[in-house]
């Protein structure tokens, strides 16, 4: 007994609108990420304590580049179809776990070495602690990322081609049904038909005329009738 793929709840118009709302608000997350504060330390000296800062751009430079990835992502979805997607989900979902790694390191271990230097004679600097709401920004950003990612690996070939729709109907040429049932069903998928339906013009053609079986009207007819 052979598998078949089960196709998602949602229709793969609305998946694929989906995946890049996705993308964009992991875009906008992440970028916001990297505008807040991350990294804090008290500096005690003289005349007074001070603070110094950093933001998470400084902190975690890759931040800005993983929303400009999320972007990119969008318009390779819009571009590429089948393993194409693949590749891009999968680009996406690494980045997005290591997006992951990186805020999480930003709340246990926070990156002392952003914080600008300048010590004066006198000053005691204090430990560096982490700001948790960058961090935390962060985190949710990648989060989002890496479910994008996941999505688009795991529907690739369900998601609609977007220049499809649009192609001239007598442009479009049938490819040979293959032979493998498990085939056709994934490039049924693929170009986002309903592989249960009838294939294309079958179901509005006229049925084939039935021959008459019944006795002739006698103007044809040969052979003897007596009269």
């Amino acid at each position: 007994m052979t598998g078949v793929p089960r196709v998602p709840s949602a229709p793969p118009a609305r998946l694929l609108g989906i995946v890049a709302a996705l993308l964009a608000l992991a875009a906008v997350v992440l970028w916001g990420a990297s505008r807040l504060t991350w990294v804090s330390q008290v500096v005690d000296g003289i005349p007074g304590p001070r603070t110094n800062t950093a933001d998470g751009a400084t902190a975690e430079p890759i931040l800005v580049p993983w929303a400009l990835l999320c972007l990119a992502a969008i318009g390779g979805l819009v571009a590429t179809a089948g393993w194409g997607r693949r590749v891009v989900g999968t680009l996406v979902a690494v980045a997005g776990l290591w997006a992951l790694l990186r805020a999480a390191s930003g709340l246990l271990a926070p990156a002392s070495e952003a914080l600008p230097v300048g010590v004066r004679p006198g000053d005691r600097p204090l430990p560096a602690e982490a700001v948790v709401g960058g961090p935390l920004l962060g985190l949710l950003g990648a989060l989002v990322m890496l479910a994008a990612g996941l999505l688009t690996v795991r529907w690739a070939a369900v998601l609609p081609r977007m220049g499809a729709q649009y192609d001239a109907p007598g442009a479009r040429t049938e490819r040979p049904k293959p032979a493998d049932p498990d085939k056709a069903l994934w490039e049924a998928l693929d170009e986002g038909r309903d592989p249960t339906g009838d294939p294309p013009g079958e179901s509005d053609a006229d049925p084939p005329e039935r021959p008459r079986t019944g006795p002739s009207d006698g103007v044809g007819r040969t052979g003897g009738g007596a009269g």
